[in-house]
């Protein structure tokens, strides 16, 4: 059974993976695709068998799409009180990378104001 922590973690996890969605991939992705992943934005997250209706597809096959949605990361699976939903990932932006020359720069600031 999947508690709050086990959910944390889950989101912890998510959040360290620098896969995720773009606006961009949106706009690559095939319309009914798009259309599942802008449905489940909206919805917060959907299950299995929502998809698949929205879809007009058997739940074999809206888990076949939502297999490479998983697998590209825009999507994840989430347990909620023991049912599977999918949520979209979002991408996070990359991490600003400090200069190694910052830190030799701010010593010299410093030595400089001690003399």
């Amino acid at each position: 059974m999947g508690g709050l922590f086990d959910r944390l973690q889950d989101e912890l996890d998510a959040r360290d993976n620098k896969k995720g969605l773009s606006p961009v991939d949106l706009l690559d992705m095939p319309e009914e695709l798009t259309e599942v992943v802008n449905q489940i934005i909206r919805k917060n997250g959907m299950r299995l068998e929502e998809i698949a209706q929205h879809l007009n597809q058997s739940e074999e096959e809206a888990k076949k799409n939502l297999k490479l949605l998983v697998e590209k990361g825009y999507v994840r699976e989430v347990q909620v009180k023991q049912e599977i939903w999918y949520k979209a990932q979002f991408g996070r932006k990359a991490d600003k990378v400090v200069s190694d020359n910052i830190w030799s720069k701010l010593d010299s600031v410093f030595n400089d104001e001690e003399d």
